[in-house]
């Protein structure tokens, strides 16, 4: 994605706007300022901090800077170092305006395996935390066959048999950044990163920002769970164009036949 601004951006794909502030999406007639970008941080229901409750402060990302320094410079003082302007970093900002106790904890769980590392290789570990950030999304399904044919691949019974059901039954909330601005200009292979949630169905009738909040603490409750994430494998791949709404070409049978996109694989239960 280019650095062109966009006002509208928030409201220009469905999956961008399950990262939209609770206070709705900001006035912004150009690119915003550090300042306007602290006060989306500040300004939220949830004060944004990192594990130890520092309260996230920005500051503009040095070049040249790693990886590890760049986990630890949050888990330890608090700071995110952003690009700016940057697409990437913007919504990276976003989501951890949307998903402050997952976030953190993601954040907490890099700090702890950069601190056990043996070796500058990158842990499984933060392989699966790396991927799951970058183009995650969370789960929220109340119907246990659809997300059986999510977990099974089979992708035409999920996105057409039971499209109807998607409505009210499948909820899916963007958590990763890079899914994120590859949403600014979709183009069909997008594919999430998921974790399902089972919710019952008066959990789905409610405001999406209570939703998205009761998500926020169980998806940090998996994140620091030595025994989750512990590899990329766990995460469990959703061609997401196929939800409604989500692409304009979405509305006919033969688009998920298209096995390029809508791949068949392997089943994964966990």
């Amino acid at each position: 994605m280019n650095g062109s601004w966009m006002p509208a951006f928030g409201r220009s794909h469905p999956g961008i706007d399950t990262l939209r502030p609770s206070g709705g999406w900001p006035s912004w007639p150009l690119w915003p300022t550090l300042a306007q970008l602290q006060g989306v941080l500040d300004g939220g229901a949830v004060q944004v901090t990192n594990a130890n409750g520092d309260p996230l402060q920005l500051e503009v990302k040095r070049k040249g800077i790693s990886a590890v320094e760049y986990e630890k410079r949050i888990a330890q003082d608090g700071v995110l170092a952003v690009r700016h302007p940057s697409w990437h970093d913007l919504f990276n900002l976003l989501a951890w305006a949307a998903w402050p106790h997952a976030k953190a904890a993601l954040n907490a769980r890099h700090a702890t395996e950069i601190c056990a590392a043996t070796s500058a290789r990158r842990s499984p570990v933060r392989d699966a935390l790396t991927g799951f950030d970058e183009d995650g999304v969370v789960v929220a399904v109340a119907n246990p066959h659809l997300e059986r044919f999510a977990r099974e691949f089979r992708w035409p019974e999920l996105f057409w048999d039971h499209r109807r059901e998607l409505h009210t039954d499948f909820r899916v909330f963007v958590f990763g950044h890079a899914l994120a601005e590859k949403l600014l200009e979709p183009f069909v292979g997008i594919t999430g990163k998921a974790i399902y949630c089972a919710v019952e169905t008066a959990f789905l009738e409610l405001d999406a920002h209570t939703q998205r909040g009761r998500l926020d603490e169980r998806l940090a409750e998996l994140l620091v769970d030595p025994n989750c994430f512990v590899s990329p494998r766990e995460l469990i791949p959703l061609p997401v164009l196929g939800l409604p709404g989500w692409w304009s070409g979405g509305d006919i049978a033969d688009f998920y036949a298209d096995t390029s996109y809508f791949r068949p694989g392997r089943t994964r239960v966990r």
